[in-house]
């Protein structure tokens, strides 16, 4: 799937920001995905996905236009289940009223990086 910014506006509104690609891959997650990467940033449950400056960040890494999102899941099911999400259906809305490009395609196979995990340091158990 490919996002990028619809038609600007004097006001800023059209861009793509931080909160559009944690709702798309929140919505991925939802709909069944396996792994999800972010032009090419593998995330983790650990990933982080934030504004900074003028970029998108994803596991600290800046990254520019178009945002690639790719996701491995069922490609026969994955885009309806989506949609189907609330995060896939508010996404999809914010989409179209801001006339942001985005495109869903599958594939029979792809690979995703590996990811570097955070190695947990300490945890304790949560009562009731």
């Amino acid at each position: 799937m490919q996002i990028a910014d619809g038609k600007a506006t004097p006001d800023g509104d059209g861009a793509v920001i931080d909160k559009d690609l944690q709702r798309v891959v929140n919505g991925l997650w939802q709909a069944g995905a396996e792994a999800i990467a972010i032009n090419g940033q593998r995330l983790s449950p650990t990933s982080a996905i934030r504004h900074a400056g003028s970029a998108i960040t994803v596991n600290y890494t800046s990254l520019s236009q178009p945002y690639v999102i790719d996701a491995i899941g069922d490609p026969d099911t994955l885009p309806s289940r989506f949609a189907q999400t609330t995060s896939g259906a508010a996404w999809l809305a914010v989409q179209r009223h801001f006339n942001m490009r985005f495109d869903f395609t599958t594939s029979e196979a792809l690979r995703l990086p590996a990811t570097d995990m955070v190695k947990l340091r300490s945890a304790k158990a949560r009562k009731g």
